[in-house]
């Protein structure tokens, strides 16, 4: 099961379009998905054409695992067809941010959610977020494998990205694994050339885009209206080739990943770090190992390929004493060796 939130701290950037329908076009290739709306404005749920969001809805869930209460996921999750089903979100749901703002387990409501999905056998779990940095987006990022980040052709799109790498380094000591990050440009104008200059210079920037573009198309906006995904209103149209071919795209790339388990015994350390190839040996918060259950770890994912690794202990360089694959330094120690190529 992979989990794969979107975020994005800017609003309007065509984020929720974007989460529905591409939920839509996993379960259209018999890809058993989940599409989890976290925000309180509930604009995935209405998207779908749900009005009712009572009592069965991700507020009721996360109620019941603060109070310990047993519960059933399949009693609040809606089933759109065999393969594509969400569950609801409220407005209500805003509340619970300055409620459990100190909470020591406020971070750990969706995780904790995910975990009793484990025996429904949902091949991905999409998670819409709200346009904001607060407890809800940060819960999603704590869960995800990937993160998909919308960027309308804008400044302030591109800014609001970077805010969410930053916000994954700065509790990089939290998160058990790394989120691999992807890009995508929507509500993309051709005839505009302003539009046309902002591609050209993402995708010199940025090595993670996935395409084509979604281009503005009138049947998204209409389908939210409508209460259907793109591909029950109109599947023929732009919005739903772009979508289509993005998802195709983005498959044919995590074909070419693999998620790595780094881990190290270290009992007496107080702070790990991972560096390597993979990050130009540099030291950063997101690739800080956690402690859990007496070990150190992390999940890392990385593109096909071999690189050399090592840990920082305390201030110390090592090898990782777990993998006997390992090659000499230009200092007298050793590097230690992941192939990944297979």
């Amino acid at each position: 099961m992979k989990i794969i939130t979107f975020a994005n701290q800017k609003g309007g950037c065509g984020k929720t379009t974007l989460a529905v329908n591409f939920a839509a076009g996993l379960a259209k290739r018999k890809i058993k998905t989940l599409l989890i709306d976290l925000d309180p404005q509930a604009h995935a749920t209405l998207y779908l054409g749900y009005k009712d969001q009572s009592n069965n809805s991700i507020l009721k869930i996360f109620d019941n695992l603060i109070k310990n209460i047993e519960f059933d996921p399949k009693n609040y999750i809606i089933s759109r067809n065999p393969e594509f089903s969400f569950i609801s979100s409220e407005i209500e749901l805003g509340a619970l941010e300055s409620e459990l703002s100190e909470k020591s387990y406020a971070l750990e409501l969706l995780k904790r959610l995910i975990e009793k999905t484990e025996t429904l056998n949902f091949e991905y779990i999409i998670v819409d977020t709200p346009p904001n940095l607060g407890f809800l987006t940060l819960n999603a990022l704590k869960c995800a494998d990937i993160v998909i980040i919308p960027l309308e052709c804008s400044i302030f799109s591109l800014q609001g990205s970077e805010n969410l790498k930053k916000i994954v380094s700065l509790f990089g000591n939290y998160y058990e694994k790394l989120p691999l990050f992807f890009h995508l440009i929507t509500l993309f104008d051709k005839r505009s050339n302003f539009n046309k200059e902002f591609l050209r210079k993402i995708e010199k920037i940025i090595d993670s885009l996935l395409s084509p573009p979604v281009r503005n198309n009138i049947h998204l906006k209409e389908a939210s209206y409508l209460g259907k995904t793109i591909f029950e209103h109109n599947p023929f149209c732009r919005g739903a080739q772009d979508i289509e071919k993005v998802i195709e795209d983005f498959l044919k790339k995590i074909k070419e990943i693999r998620a790595v388990d780094f881990c190290c015994e270290a009992h007496s350390a107080q702070k790990i770090y991972l560096v390597g190839d993979f990050n130009n040996w540099q030291r950063r918060e997101e690739y800080a190992l956690v402690r859990k259950n007496g070990r150190w770890q992390k999940k890392v994912y990385l593109p096909k390929g071999k690189y050399r690794y090592k840990f920082i202990i305390d201030n110390n360089w090592s090898h990782d004493n777990s993998n006997p694959h390992k090659e000499t330094d230009n200092f007298g120690g050793y590097n230690s060796l992941l192939n990944l190529e297979g």
